[in-house]
């Protein structure tokens, strides 16, 4: 039995961001990893699916060239650009083994299995812990009723990587990783079909994104149901028929199943460590991420917070400082941004309208499009706007939601507007580059308090 003081379960975001910070603190970590560093997310996830988004955009932008006066006509090779996604993911895992080894991180590459309540076994060394932090991360949700094979019915894990792209496809699910694999697909020539059961794509982004997001889709030719349930998945001579539960069939080559994850706790034992789970099978934890064994973290997909990469590397981080004997804060979940990367890019922090309206509190919008804002017409990309929420007395800062190229980015300047408990008028009276996007976000700020200059 060897004894060490903090091991680490899982190398996703949440594991291997821990165990940095923890080796700066000096707590020796010991990390257990199964497959690859880095997780879903580096592998399988947010890194592959931004170079495939990167390659679609530029695909895109070639073909539209015409509106710059540029004249050009761009093809493509899928092999070549999976090639390209798969560069993107070997060159950041290398750079997370890199940090491992300037950091005297351990890996030990195995299954790890609880023994006893702070005993773990990782091939054939047993490990007792001082403390340990799970970070398993999350697994492609399974669907009863049409079961994902690889071929017919994929998830986004064989979306990703798969050989050829089908003529046409349908995607069950229109929530983040459904909208962005449509994006991708579409944009290099594959028939898409959303079907999502709630009442509108990306349900819980604001109402006015969610719309915006539908009619671009729109515009692209994509076909979208929602408010519908699928009840059957069946192969037909060459196609897969999809019947919904309105009566309407949907018919595609392929089928993605994309709707949603679930904790990945497979082989782990977490039964013998004494770990409690809640009813939906996530670790249970208190705000500070402590389980009910003493010593024992939870953080990541495996808990029930949510399933963002920068959420579980900054929770991780709020473990280990607490394992360091350090000042910890609780994290504020309403400050956790979240972007989505398909174009029409998303990103959004805060109250959404309608949930703020929902718990009485008295508010302002403001919105600015960005087909009146100068770079973005210089640069063509009008589509989308800038949606701010105010609280009406104090004029703070409480919600944020922008859609349109370079969102994802324009956001963060609300994230830490609203870490600040920033006011209208502190964005008003910030001093924002012309031209520049970030002035569409002053401008809905203005228009929040009926000062817009321009329009």
């Amino acid at each position: 039995m060897e004894k060490v003081k903090l091991l680490i379960i899982g190398a996703g975001p949440g594991g291997y961001v821990a165990a940095i910070r923890a080796a700066q603190l000096g707590l020796e970590p010991v990390v257990i990893e199964k497959a690859d560093l880095g997780g879903t997310c580096l592998n399988w996830g947010c890194i592959p699916t931004k170079a495939l988004i990167a390659a679609a955009e530029t695909f895109e932008n070639i073909n539209h060239s015409d509106a710059f006066g540029i004249t050009a006509t761009a093809s493509f090779d899928w092999t070549k650009v999976v090639a390209h996604a798969k560069n993107a993911v070997t060159k950041n895992r290398a750079g997370v083994q890199y940090l491992f080894k300037k950091n005297k991180v351990r890996l030990v590459t195995a299954t790890a299995k609880f023994t006893g309540r702070k005993t773990v076994i990782a091939g054939e060394t047993e490990f007792e812990a001082e403390n340990i932090i799970i970070a398993t991360g999350s697994k492609v949700r399974d669907v009863a009723g049409f079961p994902v094979d690889g071929k017919n019915i994929i998830s986004s894990d064989h979306a990703l990587f798969q050989e050829k792209l089908p003529k046409s496809i349908a995607i069950i699910g229109g929530g983040v990783i459904g909208v962005e694999m449509a994006y991708i697909c579409h944009s290099f020539g594959v028939e898409v079909t959303i079907i999502e059961a709630m009442n509108s794509i990306i349900p819980f982004e604001d109402a006015d994104i969610s719309k915006e997001l539908t009619k671009e889709f729109k515009k692209k030719k994509m076909k979208i149901h929602t408010g519908v349930f699928v009840e059957k998945v069946e192969k037909v001579n060459d196609l897969m028929v999809i019947t919904l539960n309105n009566g309407t069939t949907v018919e595609a080559a392929q089928v993605l199943s994309s709707v949603g994850r679930s904790p990945n706790l497979d082989g782990l034992d977490i039964e013998k460590g004494g770990v409690v789970l809640n009813e939906k099978g996530f670790i249970k934890t208190d705000e500070l991420f402590k389980t009910n064994v003493e010593g024992v973290f939870a953080i990541g997909d495996c808990i029930p917070t949510p399933m963002l990469a920068h959420t579980a590397e900054h929770e991780g981080i709020v473990a280990v400082e607490q394992i360091a004997g350090m000042k910890v804060h609780k994290i504020d979940y309403l400050l956790n941004p979240g972007c989505i990367y398909c174009l029409p890019s998303i990103g959004s922090i805060g109250y959404r309208e309608s949930t703020a309206i929902e718990k009485g509190i008295k508010i302002k919008t403001g919105k600015f499009p960005f087909s009146a804002n100068g770079k973005a017409v210089a640069s063509n990309h009008t589509t989308g706007f800038v949606k701010v929420i105010i609280e009406e007395e104090s004029h703070k800062i409480i919600g944020a939601h922008i859609i349109g190229y370079g969102a994802t980015d324009l956001i963060s300047e609300f994230i830490l507007a609203m870490k600040l408990g920033a006011t209208a008028e502190d964005i008003i009276e910030a001093i924002h580059p012309h031209p520049t996007l970030c002035e569409a976000s002053l401008e809905a700020v203005l228009n929040s308090l009926g000062r817009t200059i321009h329009i």
